[in-house]
C-alpha cells in the first residue's frame, strides 16, 4: 500500500489515538482506493476521479453507507495531507455523500427487555455462568454502554458508591453512566462468583482487573459477549438481538418516558445531537402502532 497511506493510519494510530477496530477499518477503506489507484499517486487525484471510485464501488454492490465510510476516510487522508505540507488539495471536498435509506435502529420494549436480562435464570440450556450473564445484559441495558465500553470497563472505573461508572468511548472520550437497581442486585450475585474465580488463578492475573471475565478468568472480549448474546437470542426465539440493540432500547426506553434528549445525548456518549433524535422517530413510530391497535377506528 502507498506509504502516504501507510503513514496516515500510523498518525492516527499514534497521535489520535484511535481504537485498532477504527484503525483497522480506515485501513480496508485506503485498500480499496491503493487498489483503484493502481500505483498512481494520491496527490495527482481529481475529484472527476474519485467520483469514478464511488461509481467503481456502487458497480461492486458495495452499500451507500459503506462508500460514504470511504468517503470519509479519504476526506480525513487529504485533510492530513494538506496539514503536512504532501497537497495542497483535497480532492473529495466537492464529492457528496450518497443518499442513505433511513434504517430505524433494531430495539426492544422495555418489558421484553427485562425478560432477555433475566434469560440466564430461565435458560433451557444450561447457563455459560448465569450471575454474570445476568449482571452483563442488565448492566448492558441500564448504561447504554457500547459493547466495546463493558468490554473494557474496570473494577477501578466504578465509583466507590458503586453505582455508577466512568467508561472511556470513542476518541477516548470519558463520560460517567449509572447502573440501575436490577442492575446493582445482579452485580451484588456476581461479584462474589468473580472473586472466586480470580483467587484459583492465584499469580496468573488473566482478567486484567476487568469487571466481566471468562470462567477461566479471562477478560471478556467484544467477540466474546457477542457470543453470550447471541446464545441466549437464539434461545429467545424471536428477532435476533445484538448489543446494540440493548443500547437503542435503552435509549428508546429513557426518551419514551420523557427524558431531555441531551441527557440521553450525554449518556450515550453522541458526539452529535441530530444521532440521538432518530431515537424520537422511534417513539412516534410506536405510538402510531399503538394507536393502530387500540383505537376502535385505527
Amino acid at each position: 500500500m502507498n506509504r502516504f497511506f501507510e503513514e496516515y493510519l500510523e498518525y492516527l494510530r499514534g497521535v489520535r489515538s484511535l481504537s485498532p477496530r477504527t484503525v483497522e477499518s480506515y485501513r480496508r477503506d485506503l485498500r480499496l482506493f491503493d487498489a483503484f489507484l493502481a500505483g498512481t499517486s494520491p496527490f495527482a487525484v481529481e475529484d472527476s476521479d474519485i467520483r469514478l471510485f464511488v461509481a467503481e464501488l456502487g458497480q461492486k454492490d458495495f452499500q451507500s453507507s459503506g462508500v460514504n465510510r470511504t468517503l470519509s476516510a479519504l476526506r480525513g487522508f487529504y485533510r492530513y495531507a494538506i496539514r503536512f505540507s504532501h497537497t495542497q488539495k483535497n480532492p473529495v471536498e466537492t464529492v457528496r455523500n450518497l443518499k442513505v435509506p433511513q434504517k430505524m435502529p433494531s430495539f426492544l420494549f422495555s418489558e421484553d427487555a427485562d425478560k432477555f436480562c433475566k434469560k440466564p435464570e430461565t435458560s433451557v440450556q444450561k447457563p455459560l455462568w448465569q450471575a454474570r450473564d445476568k449482571a452483563l445484559l442488565t448492566v448492558l441495558y441500564s448504561t447504554g454502554c457500547r459493547v466495546s465500553e463493558i468490554a473494557g470497563l474496570s473494577l477501578a472505573d466504578i465509583d466507590p458508591a458503586g453505582k455508577s461508572a466512568t467508561v472511556t468511548g470513542k476518541g477516548n472520550k470519558q463520560r460517567k453512566v449509572f447502573f440501575s437497581k436490577a442492575a446493582l442486585a445482579a452485580l451484588s450475585e456476581y461479584f462474589p462468583e468473580r472473586i472466586a474465580v480470580i483467587e484459583r488463578q492465584q499469580e496468573r492475573n488473566y482478567s486484567k482487573n476487568r469487571l466481566f471475565i471468562s470462567k477461566r478468568g479471562r477478560a471478556l472480549s467484544v467477540r466474546g459477549i457477542q457470543f453470550i448474546i447471541d446464545r441466549y437470542s437464539k434461545e429467545a426465539g424471536t428477532k435476533r438481538i445484538s448489543p446494540h440493540a440493548l443500547r437503542h432500547t435503552f435509549a428508546t426506553t429513557l426518551i419514551t418516558r420523557g427524558a431531555d434528549i441531551r441527557v440521553v445525548q450525554e449518556l450515550l456518549g453522541h458526539a452529535s445531537i441530530s444521532t440521538t433524535q432518530r431515537y424520537t422517530h422511534i417513539t412516534k413510530e410506536h405510538l402510531k402502532k399503538l394507536y393502530h391497535q387500540a383505537h376502535p377506528h385505527g
